[in-house]
């Protein structure tokens, strides 16, 4: 299960704070935090994409909740394909080195 947000550039720290401080549940998801203008998204602040399990989601929704802002549907889904594009470019390079 995967859950993709946008935070403002003043609150991007504080959120990335406040789930890497949940080690219980938040800080053992996969947490994947790009600068938007590095996606080609004319904002300013950050997407987070987060990949874990249902309860894990749920506690990160709830931890940054006060910093998550309303962002076209549209600008969610071009970061994820290219977050993801960036992962499997990544994924590629690193099975040439190990093949």
């Amino acid at each position: 299960m995967d859950w993709m947000v946008f935070v403002k550039k003043e609150n991007v720290r504080k959120a990335e704070e406040k789930l890497r401080s949940d080690f219980d549940i938040a800080a053992k998801q996969s947490i994947t935090v790009r600068d938007a203008k590095s996606l080609d998204i004319e904002k300013d602040g950050s997407f987070f994409l987060i990949n874990g399990t249902e309860d894990g989601i749920e506690k990160c929704k709830e931890l940054i909740k006060e910093f998550v802002e309303e962002i076209d549907e549209e600008h969610l889904e071009k970061a994820k394909e290219k977050i993801k594009e960036e992962e499997d470019k990544a994924a590629e390079a690193f099975g040439g080195i190990l093949g």
